[in-house]
């Protein structure tokens, strides 16, 4: 079977998707498929160029040209969107593949696009759904969750749904968003994200940035952004640090609420920050932290579920939750023991549940037995292996 993979970053980009996506065309290619990834150069951060047509492992990689990456700059922001939805429609009718996959970026064009030249060619069109657009921008109280922009996007991101063979989630939150919109019968799948894999790209995290002896570390990686609630966050970590001297945050990553956050606790001798690191060198200060916190804006849940928890999980680190008790985050991380999830989107709340973890629990079987059964990679693809059977 001919299976094009496609997304905006790939390896070496190091967007966790791009890691993601390597792993699981990979994993098609040694099963005997044909396999065909597309891609834009690598713009991720500061990240070697690669060629724009390549073999890896079994795997044909085609890359289109895009500008070097520019958060602050919407007209090039704008024109990559242009350059690389369009080099992903011709891709897809230039190799008439048996099936192809887009995800959710860029948000709503990107899967609208490989969907309708898909339709084209007779292929199968799997959507691989991070996040649900817009409705990110609805419950974060973005400019695009309301009023005609939000009504034509989510127009547009119907359509795409209705053209899916296959629409693939990451939780039940996400499906019940997706069924709220009452189109119809949806082809929904369940399949969650997996731990990522470094590729041996790295030796490792700085000697600067690792544990010190005697330190009790909460760990927060990955994106500093507006939907992680991280001021609340801070706020109810930063309760515990009179009676814990041993206690550590730390924030690894950057994004929109980095400045805020080392406003207001950069000069606390207990909060350390540390910019983004590719994943090979962030694992390492994930794995020796005691904690591992996850966090979100009230109602994200619904359209979102953070992959940092199964990297947490998977690298052996225990998890604290800020998020609503009845989201499928909170009941997965209850009922399998793997940390513990706030009984209130409060700084009190967050205090209480860092105190339970702060003695100690072992939570070593619960996180074996987890990432065994439901999280490890074979588990992962043996279901997206079934999936791209079916169809």
């Amino acid at each position: 079977m001919k299976l094009l993979f496609t997304h905006r970053y790939y390896d070496p980009d190091t967007a966790p998707y791009a890691l993601m996506l390597r792993s699981i065309a990979t994993h098609f290619a040694q099963n005997g498929h044909d396999v065909h990834v597309f891609a834009s150069r690598p713009s991720y951060r500061d990240v070697e160029n690669a060629p724009d047509v390549g073999d890896d492992e079994g795997v044909s990689v085609k890359r289109c040209l895009v500008f070097r990456e520019n958060r602050r700059n919407l007209l090039t922001r704008v024109l990559n969107v242009f350059l690389y939805c369009s080099g992903l429609f011709l891709a897809i009718l230039r190799q008439r593949p048996d099936v192809v996959t887009a995800s959710t970026f860029p948000p709503v064009i990107a899967g609208w696009s490989a969907s309708l030249a898909a339709r084209i060619v007779g292929a199968k069109f799997i959507y691989h759904m991070q996040d649900v657009h817009p409705e990110v921008s609805k419950y974060s109280g973005g400019r695009l969750g309301r009023g005609l922009p939000f009504r034509l996007l989510r127009w547009l991101d119907n359509q795409t749904l209705r053209r899916a063979s296959a629409i693939v989630v990451l939780s039940g939150d996400m499906a019940n968003t997706l069924r709220a919109r009452n189109i119809g019968e949806l082809p929904i799948r369940v399949i969650n994200n997996f731990l990522l894999d470094s590729f041996g790209a790295c030796a490792g995290a700085p000697a600067e940035l690792k544990k010190a002896a005697g330190k009790y570390r909460a760990i927060f990686a990955g994106n500093l952004g507006r939907f992680q609630n991280l001021p609340l966050l801070a706020e109810g970590v930063a309760r515990c640090f009179k009676r814990h001297p041993e206690l550590e945050l730390f924030f690894l990553g950057e994004g929109a609420a980095l400045s805020g956050l080392k406003e207001r606790w950069g000069d606390h001798p207990q909060v350390r920050f540390a910019p983004f690191l590719p994943f090979a060198k962030a694992s390492a200060l994930i794995a020796e932290a005691d904690v591992g916190l996850v966090s979100l804006n009230p109602d994200i849940y619904r359209v979102s579920y953070p992959s940092k928890t199964m990297t947490y999980l998977g690298l052996g680190t225990p998890v604290l939750a800020l998020v609503e008790p009845e989201s499928a985050l909170a009941c997965e991380i209850k009922e399998n023991g793997l940390g513990v999830v706030t009984t209130a989107l409060s700084p009190a709340a967050i205090e209480a549940a860092l105190e339970k973890m702060l003695v100690r629990p072992d939570y070593t079987t619960a996180l074996r037995g987890w990432n065994q059964t439901a999280a490890c990679f074979d588990v992962v693809m043996m279901r997206w292996q079934k999936l791209i059977d079916g169809l």
